[in-house]
């Protein structure tokens, strides 16, 4: 999908950064009455809001939504895609442990793996996991959200694990 989208918006820099920002958080394009809309889940998002927030001309919003709804492909994709919860920032503040996994080459299999099997081996529950696509950011990263705070012990064996690069305790 991702050789596709960089195959229709190859000399669009405007139009990608936004591609890669609405996949990121999950905005899709629906038709609602007939003319298509941009959503988070089911809040409607007008072109002039995500133009302000992406820092581009409102036109490259429109733009790119009639690309959107012009192409297939492109749509079945936007009009499926859906917003999820982040822990990230906020994790912390309710008692929760959150931890960024760098990874060496994301695309190698087994990373995630190997730390879930770690925490899981110091009975360590996981809330969330949520990780970037190594075909759509540039420094992809992992985001893991646990039950409880993790130790530095805990922290120095999960950067022994093979892929990992470094760990940051958010």
């Amino acid at each position: 999908m991702w050789d596709y989208i960089n195959q229709i918006f190859e000399g669009y820099p405007a139009e990608m950064k936004v591609i890669q920002k609405m996949t990121k958080i999950g905005i899709s394009v629906k038709i609602l009455y007939d003319e298509p809309k941009l959503f988070c889940d089911e809040i409607e998002i007008k072109p002039n809001s995500m133009a302000r927030a992406y820092h581009v001309d409102r036109r490259v919003i429109v733009n790119l939504i009639q690309k959107i709804i012009s192409d297939k492909k492109l749509y079945e994709f936007f009009s499926n895609i859906s917003a999820v919860s982040n822990f990230e920032n906020a994790g912390s503040k309710i008692g929760f442990g959150v931890i960024e996994i760098i990874p060496v080459d994301a695309a190698k299999p087994g990373i995630i793996a190997g730390v879930m099997k770690l925490l899981a081996d110091n009975g360590i529950s996981v809330r969330q996991l949520i990780t970037d696509d190594p075909d759509l950011i540039d420094n992809p990263r992992a985001i893991i959200v646990t039950t409880e705070s993790i130790t530095g012990d805990i922290l120095n064996n999960i950067k022994k694990v093979n892929g990992v690069k470094a760990v940051l305790l958010l």
